[in-house]
């Protein structure tokens, strides 16, 4: 059996014995028992995944939303301007808030950020969980 490599996919066989494939960054899967692992099939559908991917990567976040928001302080000159640590947890917290970030800005509200510490707490800790808040 031949082992194929494709950067940005990762290749392997699970604890029952199946080959499995999915894409790193996505996590979208290959099902290997239609596409064969390194078939024109298979690659065929990696560089699609990966056209999509690279796709949305670039499509960004919309203004009017969290993500847009947090899109634009860090082009501003004053994020430029901090330490090179604070922008790195700056942008840890924009990280943690990635899942949310196409809800609007209008529907950010107190409850909603007091979840979000909440969940926060419980998962990084209280320091983070301030900074997320905080930011």
């Amino acid at each position: 059996m031949t082992h194929v490599r494709v950067k940005g996919f990762k290749i392997f066989k699970d604890r029952h014995g199946r080959m499995r494939c999915y894409h790193r960054a996505t996590g979208h899967k290959i099902d290997l028992t239609e596409a064969l692992a390194g078939s024109a099939e298979f690659l065929a559908q990696c560089e699609t995944i990966r056209a999509i991917a690279v796709a949305q990567k670039e499509k960004g976040p919309r203004a009017g939303t969290l993500g847009g928001l947090i899109k634009g302080y860090f082009e501003t000159g004053h994020f430029a301007n901090l330490a090179e640590t604070t922008r790195r947890d700056y942008r840890k917290c924009a990280d943690f808030l990635a899942p949310i970030r196409d809800t609007p800005v209008h529907m950010i509200d107190t409850p909603l950020i007091a979840g979000i510490h909440d969940k926060a707490a419980k998962k990084i800790g209280w320091r983070r969980a301030n900074m997320v808040r905080t930011c």
